[in-house]
């Protein structure tokens, strides 16, 4: 078993360097996630996220380091060009969901309020929470900026996505012990290879449509056999993310 503070053990990346993870991928289609967010620090990636309202970003928890320096582009595809579909958004404010464990990266999931609400069309959107929890099997589309290759870092300047499914919890607890609750799934490819990586944090597993998973942690060489991502699982998280929002919005406009 390992030690509970996974950012003390050599064999796992827990996304808190300044880079923060797709191998095996593909290039995005232009416009074919209009949801995803870009956090970036310096004009670096640093994490993903989801737009799930036009003002709330839902991103991991371990990307709050330095939370007040990043930028958050929406639309964006190559973070090198400016395509003119960019939004840029500041954070005015931030809420970690109050289950949030940073030992065992347990409800990795932090919400994020911009300071003004996203413009929605065809490159900007919002995506739905995920309504039910995932079943094994399921297929999925883990996207982002993160290093394309590992252990060696190579981060692209295109969106990558990856097709990658849902595995059973008991599989995911063979895989990596009673670290594993039920706010985490695994997603993956059985024969690896195939895997999101440091960079991607924060960022989008969408299943069916829907906002399934937020991409968590996993080993420091991503993408090995027997080694699926670990994905905080939002439909556990969704009623956390609906009642902070309502709360939020009433009255604040």
């Amino acid at each position: 078993i390992w030690p509970l503070s996974l950012a003390a053990e050599p064999g796992v990346w827990t996304g808190n360097s300044e880079e923060e993870r797709i191998i095996g991928g593909r290039d995005c289609r232009i416009g074919s996630r209009p949801y995803q967010v870009a956090l970036l620090r310096n004009g670096r990636i640093y994490c993903g996220g989801s737009l799930i309202d036009p003002k709330w970003v839902l991103t991991a928890a371990h990307c709050r380091s330095g939370i007040g320096s990043l930028q958050v582009h929406l639309g964006d595809y190559n973070l090198r060009a400016k395509e003119g579909t960019e939004q840029i958004r500041r954070i005015r404010k931030f809420f970690v969901h109050p289950g949030y464990n940073r030992r065992r990266y347990d409800n990795d999931f932090m919400l994020l309020e911009l300071d003004a609400p996203a413009q929605l069309n065809s490159y900007v959107n919002t995506i739905n929470l995920a309504t039910s929890c995932p079943s094994p099997g399921t297929p999925c589309i883990v996207s982002g900026w993160g290093t394309i290759s590992s252990p060696r870092r190579l981060f692209p300047n295109i969106m990558r996505c990856a097709d990658v499914y849902s595995v059973s919890q008991d599989r995911c607890q063979g895989s990596y012990g009673s670290i594993i609750t039920e706010n985490m799934f695994c997603a993956g490819m059985e024969k690896g290879g195939i895997d999101s990586c440091q960079g991607d944090s924060g960022g989008p597993l969408v299943c069916n449509g829907q906002l399934q998973g937020v991409v968590s942690w996993g080993m420091s060489v991503c993408a090995l056999p027997g080694r699926p991502g670990v994905y905080a699982n939002v439909c556990k998280a969704a009623q956390w993310v609906r009642s902070t929002i309502g709360r939020k919005c009433i009255g604040s406009d």
